[in-house]
């Protein structure tokens, strides 16, 4: 004796059935790439490992070869020593000294007290001196420009 029992919509259960199976497998392939992934995870960790005990052996032995530095030179410059250092970088953009305003008052005395010919003499030579810098800088202009006009060779 056989029993038969009838399923009504059999094609929806038969496409519920293979919907699971499907997903299923996709469940089962994504747990095998995790699991994939996760042994590359390992390999590349450890690979990193052996890199950077490498790299820490190889600074070592860097560190040994370097020429060692003796203790008796100063390696950190005192604030002193800063400040004179500036000091004489502004003088020197300065152009020169800075001197007291005493000095400097003695000084504009000496050179008032000096003969006016004197100076003078000296005033039309520094002139001279400029009139014939400004003539050669143009002779100079001149022949740079006739060089210019000379057909090349």
């Amino acid at each position: 004796m056989s029993v038969h029992a009838r399923i009504e919509k059999p094609l929806g259960l038969r496409s519920d059935v293979l919907e699971c199976a499907v997903i299923s497998t996709d469940a089962i392939q994504c747990g095998s790439n995790l699991k994939e992934f996760s042994k590359q995870k390992k390999k590349l960790r450890t690979q990193m490992k052996r890199s950077l005990a490498d790299l820490s052996k190889h600074m070592r032995a860097l560190e040994k070869d370097l020429p060692k530095l003796p203790k008796t030179d100063k390696l950190h410059a005192k604030r002193e020593d800063m400040r004179m250092l500036m000091h004489r970088e502004r003088v020197e953009d300065l152009g020169g000294d800075v001197k007291d305003v005493a000095q400097v008052k003695k000084e504009i005395a000496r050179i008032k007290g000096t003969k006016p010919k004197i100076l003078r003499k000296k005033a039309v030579a520094l002139e001279e001196r400029e009139r014939l810098r400004r003539e050669l800088d143009s002779i100079r202009g001149r022949i740079s420009k006739l060089s210019g006009l000379m057909p090349e060779e």
